[in-house]
């Protein structure tokens, strides 16, 4: 009997003993019900007050910082940090005084929430909705660096929670899963000093949340380690692009041509329409470069740059000019062999009418891929930007979409061949005949990329998924061993890597985290090494355009 009482007994108790081992032991926890106190230190100028059972945070300074910072210690082998906070967004006013940009994020985050485990250092920010563009209707909840999910950030009370292992931090919000954090947990601390930080940790930006608890504590990891990389990454040093002065040059393209000769185009200009580009060759890896004749500060260079089976070269120029009848005009520039000499000529470009350009401030625009196909035509990829999405209100907002051009005379009249999808600044890469892949960024603000792939070789499309990563600019290559790459960036320059064509992604890099526009470009120039350009000023230099070589190893093909 007392046996049987005895099993009975732990029978009973093992729903108690489960759930006791998925409660997180709290090393920090603050309230909300009283201001925060020892351990709990201030940082900057938080402004405070309590109101309905939580503490109502303020940074209204533009010139100091507004948090709250406590020290913790404890013995990570084995064990994974667990941070939540429950909060909701106020208000926050960030870079040129949007509502909701936060970059550069050198400056710091107006309502954020920051880890240090003594190695490396990073968190989650909180971005407000923004009515003038519906793609960020409900906010965003993201990583310090490069990871981003939509979430209507205040309408409630919400709990967000850090899952902190190794190098990986997973984001979940009210229990959800949102951000897997494949190595977004990555930042290099500046001190072995182990903190949690909440509130603001920017100068200039400014913003307000109502913080009910804030706590972190340290639990056995809950699954397996995850299985160590194939792949041996190695980073060299930078170089900057050589030029003589200072400059607003910025946003590189990169193209290789064969037979040891490498161009890049990049604008010099501001970042405006019809803004003036230049064309570069190097001939030794990328190392020098020298401006090709007849390029330089003109809006009709080449952008795309391709080789042709008689040796030529051949670029359209991104722009594109609507003319008083409706038409579409740009220009296609030829050069020779070594890209020593140039000329150009007219084209006209047709497009289905729902993607035609039709007044000032629509554009289609000629950018990064382009193939010479087998058949003697060319394959050139292109984006619209439209004011065709209509808003509540009545205001027009642009919509991107990325397509598919050909031409069959040299670029003299260019047709349109398949749409893509949603998204500009695209990146497309030829995967095998049949199966190609793009990604998108969708709209000006700051968010997930797109993934779009074609399994009948770029005749029809369909819409794969949104990544978890962002922001702008990605250009993908397919590595001569397998491994695709896809270079993208802003706030920061990223890399990563796919081992099953960009079915899932691993291996985040960060090469740089110099602020810039942070416009990224990869090309492999030999078995195994990429050349990395990207925008990102080195201290000490007059470029802001730097480059560097990143060798990839696949040590289990």
């Amino acid at each position: 009997m007392k046996r049987l009482f005895l099993i009975s007994a732990l029978l009973l108790a093992q729903p108690m003993l489960m759930c006791a081992a998925d409660e997180v032991p709290w090393l920090l926890h603050y309230d909300g019900q009283s201001p925060p106190a020892s351990p709990w230190a201030a940082i900057g100028k938080p402004n405070t007050k309590l109101e309905g059972g939580a503490l109502h945070l303020s940074d209204d300074a533009k010139d100091d910082l507004g948090a709250f910072e406590a020290e913790w210690t404890g013995d990570l082998d084995g064990k994974e940090i667990i941070v939540e906070a429950r909060v909701k967004l106020v208000s926050m006013v960030g870079h040129r005084d949007s509502p909701t940009a936060t970059w550069p994020q050198r400056d710091g985050a107006p309502i954020c929430v920051e880890v240090c485990d003594g190695k490396h250092v990073e968190g989650i920010l909180l971005t407000p909705a923004q009515d003038k563009h519906p793609e960020a209707a409900k906010g965003y909840v993201r990583t310090l660096t490069d990871r981003f999910a939509q979430a209507d950030t205040r309408d409630a009370f919400h709990t967000y929670r850090l899952i902190i292992r190794g190098e990986d931090m997973a984001v979940e919000r009210d229990g959800k899963r949102l951000i897997e954090g494949r190595d977004a947990f990555w930042r290099p601390a500046t001190s072995p000093r182990k903190f949690i930080r909440f509130g603001s940790t920017s100068k200039p930006f400014t913003g307000e949340a109502q913080w009910e608890f804030v706590r972190l504590g340290l639990r056995p990891a809950a699954s397996a380690a995850v299985e160590k990389s194939p792949l041996k990454i190695t980073v060299s040093e930078p170089w900057p692009l050589n030029v003589d002065k200072k400059n607003t040059e910025s946003r590189p393209y990169l193209y290789d041509m064969g037979q040891g000769l490498l161009l890049t185009s990049n604008p010099q200009g501001s970042d405006a329409l019809l803004e003036p580009y230049i064309v570069r060759r190097s001939t030794d890896a990328g190392k020098t470069w020298q401006a090709v004749p007849g390029t330089e500060q003109n809006s009709d260079s080449p952008q795309e740059l391709v080789r042709l089976a008689d040796g030529r070269i051949l670029g359209p120029s991104r722009w594109t000019r609507l003319q008083p009848d409706g038409t579409l005009t740009g220009k296609t520039s030829l050069l020779d062999a070594k890209a020593d000499n140039l000329t150009m000529h007219d084209s006209t470009i047709s497009m289905p009418t729902e993607f035609m350009p039709s007044k000032n401030g629509e554009v289609l625009l000629f950018e990064r891929h382009i193939w010479a196909e087998k058949d003697g035509s060319i394959t050139a990829v292109a984006w619209s930007r439209r004011a065709t999405l209509k808003l509540a209100n009545g205001r027009g907002f642009p919509e991107r979409h990325t397509h598919l051009l050909r031409s069959t005379d040299l670029g003299k009249t260019w047709t349109h061949l398949a749409h893509i999808g949603l998204g500009g600044e695209p990146a497309v890469v030829r995967l095998s005949d049949s199966e190609w892949l793009a990604v998108t960024r969708p709209d000006a603000h700051m968010s997930n990329l797109l993934q779009h792939r074609s399994l009948d070789g770029g005749k029809t499309w369909k819409f794969e998924r949104t990544l978890e990563e962002g922001s702008v600019m990605p250009d993908l290559v397919l590595m001569s061993h397998g491994v695709l790459a896809c270079s993208y960036g802003r706030p920061v320059s990223n890399l990563m890597f796919s081992l099953d064509g960009g079915r899932t992604w691993r291996d985040h890099r960060v090469i740089s985290d110099r602020a810039n526009f942070n416009y990224t470009a990869i090309r492999e120039i030999s078995p195994g090494r990429l050349l990395y350009m990207h925008d990102g000023q080195i201290p000490g230099t007059l470029a802001r355009i730097n480059s560097l070589y990143i060798d990839v190893e696949n040590t289990k093909p």
